[in-house]
Formats: C-alpha cells, sequence, structure tokens
C-alpha cells in the first residue's frame, strides 16, 4: 500500500509537471473574463470587481495555500520577502519584495515556476488521494473544493507581474537577458523533455 502510494506521487509529480502550463493558461483565461466584468474606477463599493472579489473568496482557502507555497518556495530561493499583504482591489493575497533587495530575475521566475508546480500537485493531489484512502463523501468534497481553489489561482496574477516588474528594475539589461534565456529554456524543456498536455 505505501508503494502504491509512493507510486501515486511520483505519477502525480510527473503529470503535474507535464499539465502546469496547461492550468495555468485555463485558469488565467477564467481568472480574465472574471477580471473583465468589473470597472476600473469604484468610489461607492469596496472592491473594483464584485464578481471576481466573490469568487477569490470563495475560493480563498486555495489562495492561502498557493500563497504560502509561492512564500516557502521564494524563500528558500533566498528571495527577500517583505512579506503577505492583502488587496481590496479583488480581495487576494500578493508577496511583496524587498525593494532595496531585488532578486536575480532568472532566480524569481525558477522560484514562481517551481512553486507552480507544486500547487497544480497539490491540487490533482487533493483530488486523488481522498478516493484512493476510500475516504467519506464530506472529506472527498472538501478535498475537491480546496483543489478547485487551489488550481483556480494558479494564475497569473498582478502579484507575480509586479515580483517580476521588481526584479527587472533591479537590473534592467541583464534581468531582461536572464528572463529570455530562462523561457526559452522552459520552453525547450516542455516542448523537448517533458511535453505538454494539450
Amino acid at each position: 500500500m505505501q508503494t502504491d502510494v509512493v507510486g501515486l506521487l511520483v505519477a502525480n509529480l510527473i503529470f503535474s509537471l507535464r499539465i502546469a502550463p496547461l492550468v495555468v493558461l485555463v485558469a488565467t483565461i477564467l481568472r480574465t473574463i472574471l477580471l473583465l466584468t468589473g470597472r476600473r474606477r469604484t468610489f461607492v463599493s469596496w472592491t473594483r470587481n464584485a464578481l471576481l472579489s466573490a469568487v477569490t473568496i470563495i475560493f480563498a482557502p486555495g489562495m492561502i495555500i498557493n500563497t504560502g507555497l509561492r512564500y516557502a518556495v521564494c524563500s528558500l530561493c533566498g528571495i527577500d520577502l517583505e512579506g503577505v499583504g492583502g488587496g481590496s482591489t479583488y480581495a487576494e493575497l500578493n508577496l511583496f519584495i524587498t525593494v532595496d533587495r531585488p532578486p536575480r530575475v532568472s532566480v524569481l521566475v525558477g522560484a514562481l515556476f517551481f512553486s507552480t508546480v507544486l500547487s497544480v500537485f497539490v491540487g490533482f493531489a487533493l483530488l486523488v488521494m481522498p478516493i484512493v484512502f476510500l475516504l467519506g463523501a464530506p472529506v472527498v468534497l472538501l478535498s475537491w473544493y480546496v483543489a478547485l481553489g487551489v488550481l483556480f489561482n494558479t494564475s497569473i496574477r498582478g502579484g507575480d507581474v509586479s515580483l517580476l516588474s521588481a526584479a527587472l528594475k533591479g537590473s534592467p539589461r541583464q534581468g531582461a537577458v536572464e528572463f529570455i534565456i530562462v523561457m526559452a529554456l522552459l520552453a525547450l524543456f516542455y516542448t523537448q523533455v517533458v511535453g505538454v498536455v494539450i
């Protein structure tokens, strides 16, 4: 049984690595569609986009897990973070870099990539593992709810763009070269080694 679980986790990791770009693409498209329903400015309500904020709040456990994984991976990669902050614009959590010590772009992109794959891994593990362990319906439904929240929040968000922007401002020329090289390596990795699930 223990061997089966380890094998399942390894298979899930490989699957998560392969499907991560597709998950990010779908989650980003869904988030963008919700984002386009909002208003540019509002002075009456607490948020610019009530629908996106409501969905974000509904999937808050997934957002917390996703942000926690981002924070842990960035910290392990030596990225100096000011901390985690919440914004009322779309009711989401974001990481903030220590402004006077921006990370190297290649390190940041690598950290964002690994934390994304880890989020997809956690999301699919929460979908599959309760069934494997034959847990009851309430636990399975709770796990699926959290899994959907994790996968929905595995998208390109404003906080990720802000992190990358801060890193690029730290060393504009070298940062741009690093970004192009890392993205080219990831594209090569997915097209030649791993393959992307479509």
